[in-house]
């Protein structure tokens, strides 16, 4: 109330508009420093506040504005509104920098809320937030996601802290020789603390590891993996179900093409109702067969259409049980059985999907390693469980995911320093902005 000589609320077009005058403090020149300046004139000063979301409000400040008698200059007394030159509220700024943080806003949406136009919602953006690489950490994850397309490539690079949650960095290009150059600036001592690294099956990923990063052991997802089988064991299902496509109406067809998710369905898997393939699950009628059935006889109806759906469903139950029970002590002559088995089917699918195995064999071995322990709670017992932690890309899928919806619902960037921020803004909790804007 002492800073305020005069303030009036008044209501114009659906619009709060305060009209303030503030109290004379006779500010000293800030060029010779003369205590006693004279009033030249009242300057009158819209600024956007946004104090209330429901309706646009302003504040039309009478700015007084002095004379030096000693010096001549004349200069505005200090605004506790905005920043310099600025016609925005510091307290609006702050809110559209707040709610920028939940990556389901755009830049379009914070303004309508905040009654600015967007192009004023990015320039704040652009002005307040430049966030850095973070520091290389003891376990990085590698992954590209389609997000930002560019003349020089259309994925973007994502480099996660596995331990913290946190990207270390977006890159605009998965390029070799991008990624080189990229870690070769990056001070040796930084990159030896790099011990372990995860990616999928890009083969890029690991010759950058093995060049860049000396004290490094390279590991491959499982999840990358099993979706590489998933490809394979899909153009079997495709092959199959071709030599039916002039039977629309047969039951293997039908089979093929309406129930084929089954196959990519694990024995343990479950939904609301209980394990999917649990024999005395409940039957439902199945208008095609006239019959009731439930998924267990349908899988077993899919599997006895072609002996390559059976040998190949056997073949990922395999795979299954080599990520469940082997250890990094036996990992080695599991896997050996493994590729042996995708090269006894004589199928040629599977045979390629041994070669990647085969390509990839110390990297799925590596995959092993037990990097530390992590506490689950069981929720039907309520007990803790104490499990051993291995490195995947879970978390960066999960990242991805968040990096896409940014993109989605903006309808796309063009500006890449901008979406850069945005992304590092949003995924790092830890990662703020500088109230006062940036000089260029």
């Amino acid at each position: 109330p002492d800073d305020i000589a005069n303030i009036l609320c008044t209501t114009f077009n659906k619009m709060m508009v305060l009209i303030v005058t503030l109290a004379d403090k006779h500010q000293s020149c800030p060029y010779c420093g003369f205590t006693a300046p004279k009033i030249k004139e009242y300057v009158t000063k819209e600024i956007t506040h946004s104090a209330l979301t429901t309706q646009k409000c302003i504040i039309k400040y009478r700015a007084r504005r002095y004379k030096c008698s000693c010096c001549g200059k004349t200069y505005y007394e200090f605004n506790p509104f905005v920043f310099k030159s600025q016609k925005i509220s510091i307290l609006t700024v702050h809110n559209i920098l707040k709610d920028l943080k939940d990556f389901n806003e755009t830049f379009t949406s914070v303004a309508r809320r905040y009654h600015v136009s967007p192009t004023s919602v990015s320039t704040i953006f652009d002005k307040h937030v430049d966030i850095g690489r973070n520091p290389l950490p003891e376990i990085i994850n590698f992954d590209e996601v389609y997000a930002f397309k560019s003349e020089k490539s259309k994925y973007v690079c994502v480099l996660l802290d596995f331990k913290k949650q946190i990207p270390v960095d977006v890159l605009p290009n998965r390029k070799k020789e991008y990624l080189l150059n990229y870690f070769q600036k990056i001070p040796l001592e930084e990159r030896k603390k790099v011990k372990y690294a995860c990616s999928d099956m890009y083969e890029v990923y690991r010759d950058v590891v093995h060049k860049v990063f000396p004290s490094c052991c390279m590991l491959l997802d499982y999840f990358h993996l099993s979706q590489d089988f998933h490809r394979k064991m899909n153009e079997v299902r495709m092959k199959v179900m071709k030599g039916y496509k002039d039977n629309k109406a047969s039951d293997e067809y039908y089979l093929l093409k309406k129930f084929n998710w089954l196959l990519f369905k694990n024995p343990e898997d479950e939904d609301k109702h209980g394990r999917l393939f649990d024999v005395e699950r409940e039957r439902k009628y199945n208008s095609h067969f006239k019959s009731y059935m439930n998924y267990y006889d349908l899988r077993k109806k899919l599997l006895e259409i072609n002996n390559d759906l059976t040998i190949c469903y056997s073949l990922k139950l395999e795979l299954v049980d080599f990520y469940s029970k082997s250890t990094i002590d036996n990992a080695k002559v599991n896997l050996e059985n493994l590729i042996r088995s995708c090269i006894d089917t004589n199928i040629d699918e599977m045979i390629a999907f041994s070669n990647n195995l085969i390509n990839w064999k110390q990297e799925i071995i590596n995959s092993f390693t037990i990097v530390g322990t992590e506490y689950k709670v069981e929720a039907d017992k309520g007990q803790v469980v104490v499990c051993n932690k291995k490195v995947n890309n879970a978390i960066i899928e999960n990242r991805n995911k968040i990096i896409k919806c940014i993109k989605n619902n903006a309808n796309g960037y063009t500006n890449w320093s901008r979406f850069r921020n945005r992304v590092m803004y949003v995924l790092d909790p830890n990662a703020t902005f500088s109230l006062e804007p940036r000089e260029k």
